[in-house]
């Protein structure tokens, strides 16, 4: 047998491909897997989040950051709301609601961990009457009660801490007080059920359903006064508030529930009590400025 020493064809160590071409596919396949996984990790941060009892969720709370600035009336009139609209909710008795009231202007209003309930000004003093007031309080109860914050929470802290570990950067600090907030992303699927738990809770609560999509009126005109508009719906965590009022119509006719009824009026001193509130808030944001200028003169 005769052997020869062939050559090596010129260019096998060569793609036909463009180098940058190659590269983008790479690094698209390596964005895609790390989505994937992302995606995955949070789905399973979440379901194992909403194993842990309540009573440990609310040994998490950060002491200090929810106050409320609702003076006497207004506090005891919104526990009083409150303590009603869970009435209509089945909550559990180890579950109880603490609602608080920021007199800042921010148009908003959150659950956080451990029954922490935050309503602002900004939103509240917006709304017409009782029955859109009780609405948003038991949205937000429902959110406590189906455990959409530590949920929300441990997907957010999931997906970063995953994400930075894999890009040599992770942000352990998503763990911390801060993340108790930041980390609280509600998807549409939450907003959907909370909605339609918050829709039974005010038909319970007052044998109809009306003007409890006047919450939904109220954050469609702040959006158009502030000139946002609504984002596309795949790049929007909530449903659109077209398509919430349409809900709420269909689930209406679904449950028998009445749309139509008399609205109950906000108690006489309400805008005395929201005008108390700012004040107050005001006060602290005084107060709090000054400590951090004695602390920098310090």
């Amino acid at each position: 047998m005769k052997y020869s020493n062939r050559q090596i064809p010129e260019g096998i160590n060569t793609s036909d491909q463009h180098p940058l071409k190659e590269f983008l596919v790479l690094a698209g396949g390596a964005v895609l897997l790390i989505v994937v996984l992302a995606w995955l990790l949070g789905q399973f941060g979440g379901r194992l989040a909403r194993l842990l009892p309540f009573e440990h969720e609310v040994a998490l709370v950060p002491t200090g950051l929810l106050s409320s600035d609702a003076g006497p009336e207004l506090q005891s009139y919104l526990d009083e709301l409150s303590t009603r609209v869970t009435g209509q909710m089945d909550l559990p008795e180890s579950m109880p609601i603490h609602l608080h009231f920021s007199g800042g202007g921010t148009f908003n209003a959150f659950a956080t961990l451990g029954g922490n309930v935050l309503l602002y000004r900004g939103l509240v003093e917006k709304l017409p009457h009782e029955n859109a007031l009780a609405m948003l309080i038991a949205h937000e109860i429902a959110h406590v009660v189906h455990r959409d914050p530590i949920v929300g929470i441990g997907r957010g802290a999931s997906i970063q801490v995953v994400v930075g570990l894999l890009l040599g950067n992770p942000n352990l600090g998503v763990l911390g007080n801060a993340g108790i907030y930041t980390q609280l992303h509600f998807n549409r699927e939450m907003e959907r059920a909370a909605d339609a738990a918050a829709l039974a809770a005010v038909d319970g609560l007052y044998g109809h359903v009306a003007g409890a999509d006047d919450l939904f009126k109220v954050m469609q005109a702040e959006r158009v006064a502030s000139g946002a508009g609504e984002m596309p719906a795949i790049f929007s965590s909530h449903p659109l508030d077209r398509r919430r009022l349409q809900a709420i119509d269909e689930l209406s006719r679904e449950r028998g529930w009445s749309t139509i009824g008399q609205t109950t009026p906000l108690p006489p001193g309400f805008a005395a009590w929201m005008q108390a509130a700012a004040r107050a808030a005001g006060a602290d944001e005084k107060a709090t400025s000054a400590d951090r200028a004695q602390a920098r003169g310090g």
